[in-house]
């Protein structure tokens, strides 16, 4: 079954919608389709915009918990594969070269919150959901693509996001930068396919160098992250605090399911 729905809109506009119930919660898998779809992109000249959205009420809840106690028990190799994968398809959409527009249909939180932030315009579902970076509140770490892509929207309110945890809803999104724009539900999809064609509509060399000039100073701390800095951000999620936090967390949500 596939994790990943992709279907093709007038003027070359391509939507690719998260399509893992209940909470499209990132596994390996999910993470490396996503990756495809954008390499995918980028060697068709044909699609001119991407929208990326959610099935289901909620956009993203993040990491598949479940995944990564299972990836950390498998050793280090397997963690740091499985970091690498997620690194990769929030780079691919970064720096995905056509306009990229996130349709963010409900709750976004941690990596599923950064998977829209790496979009170029980010508009909002107006009603219930909460959205943000809470990693710290069960001992994630923070490898410098999460700090970077958090920064590029958000400024220096990444700060005081980062390290309280705390999520926000859809109006606080809007007020931190973290989305564009908000719309109400039944019009959302829409609005984002009316928005990527109309930015589709402009001349592609001109939109990737103007993008990749805007993003230049954020990429490059990104390119610039070490081999020893990765192995420590590993170190963080795979120690014995860590792991307890995050099984109590996961007992937590399973209490509530």
């Amino acid at each position: 079954m596939s994790l990943l729905s992709i279907e093709d809109h007038p003027g070359g506009v391509r939507l690719l919608t998260l399509d893992r119930a209940p909470v499209n919660a990132f596994n390996l898998e999910l993470m490396a389709a996503v990756s495809d779809a954008f390499r995918e992109v980028a060697a068709t000249p044909e699609i001119r915009a991407v929208v990326i959205s959610g099935s289901g009420p909620v956009f993203s809840a993040g990491l598949d918990f479940k995944a990564m106690m299972k990836v950390s028990a498998e050793g280090p190799e397997a963690a740091q594969h499985f970091a690498r994968t997620m690194h990769q398809a929030f780079i691919d959409i970064w720096t995905c070269t056509c306009p990229t527009i996130a349709a963010v249909n409900g709750s976004s939180i941690a990596a599923g919150y950064l998977i829209g932030a790496a979009c170029d315009f980010r508009i909002v579902a107006e009603g219930p959901g909460e959205h943000g970076l809470n990693e710290i509140q069960f001992g994630g770490g923070f490898p410098a693509i999460a700090v970077e892509i958090g920064r590029s929207v958000m400024g220096p309110r990444i700060i005081q996001s980062l390290l309280s945890g705390e999520l926000f809803d859809w109006n606080g999104g809007v007020e931190n930068g973290s989305f564009t724009s908000s719309e109400t539900p039944g019009a959302l999809r829409t609005k984002a396919l009316d928005t990527a064609r109309q930015l589709g509509e402009f001349p592609q060399p001109a939109y990737a160098h103007a993008k990749a000039q805007l993003l230049a100073p954020f990429t490059e701390r990104v390119m610039a992250e070490s081999e020893e800095q990765k192995r420590k951000t590993d170190a963080i999620f795979a120690s014995e605090e860590t792991l307890a936090s995050l099984m109590k967390h996961m007992q937590n949500v399973l209490k509530k399911s």
